[in-house]
């Protein structure tokens, strides 16, 4: 970083300066309650509303309206297309001038055996069972038995005809036409209308300048310039490494 030069100056602050005093704390007064007068009164007893115990909500009956739509005629199924088993492709294999020549070395596969169990090592115990164990018997298989499905009766069946909503083309929408409704209210008699005021020019503000006491003195001392130069380079360091070639 540069270091900071100062210049010398000639001006100095003399006299006294006046200051701001600081006033003195003084708690606030805290100000009395007020209470205005009243003629009102309460008299005799209160009546408070006694609160009901909670009691679940009844379930508000389910109203079913009636309706004037019902099927009627038949309806028309989608048919099942028969199952069909897809034509296998043709296998295209393309010419080639590539030929094997000579005969092939195919290696011979071993004939299978069975792997050599490891013998089993059993390590002598002194603990043995004694007495009659109780063995869990088998229950004999029975294969259980399917539930019949039910169906439950219904006495809603479709008759008639069905009548379906025919769709309309699509068509651009009209612009509706604008209705201007007549009005009682009319203007009646001359306005006044605001008359523009004539461009002048504003005039230009001449500049005040403050009377003051305080006067430059003396002889200033301007700082001289330095001439440009160009900077000097930072010499290179190279720090000693440890790590050598061999």
């Amino acid at each position: 970083r540069a270091p900071v030069v100062k210049h010398l100056d000639n001006l100095r602050p003399e006299g006294e300066f006046e200051k701001r005093r600081p006033d003195e704390f003084k708690p606030a007064e805290r100000p009395k309650q007020i209470r205005p007068n009243d003629n009102l009164r309460p008299e005799g007893d209160f009546e408070r509303p006694e609160k009901e115990e909670f009691k679940p909500g009844e379930r508000a009956p389910v109203v079913k309206h009636r309706d004037n739509l019902k099927p009627e005629g038949e309806f028309e199924r989608r048919t099942p297309q028969k199952f069909t088993p897809a034509e296998r492709p043709k296998q295209m294999r393309p010419e080639d001038n590539l030929k094997p020549e000579g005969d092939f070395q195919r290696p011979e596969k071993e004939v299978y055996r069975p792997g050599d169990r490891a013998p089993v090592v059993r390590h002598e115990d002194n603990l043995r069972p004694e007495g009659a164990f109780e063995q869990r018997e088998p229950h004999e298989f029975r294969p259980a038995e399917r539930p019949k499905p039910s169906k439950p009766a219904d006495n809603l069946r479709p008759e008639g005809d069905f009548e379906r909503p025919e769709k309309e083309r699509y068509r651009p929408a009209e612009r509706p036409e604008v209705v201007r409704h007549r009005d009682n209210l009319k203007p009646e008699g001359e306005f006044e209308k605001r008359r523009p005021d004539e461009f002048k020019p504003a005039e230009r503000v001449k500049p005040t300048r403050p009377h003051d006491n305080l006067r430059p003195e003396g002889d200033f001392e301007r700082p001289e310039r330095q001439q440009y130069r160009p900077g000097e380079r930072a010499p290179v360091v190279k720090h000693p490494d440890n790590l050598k070639p061999e």
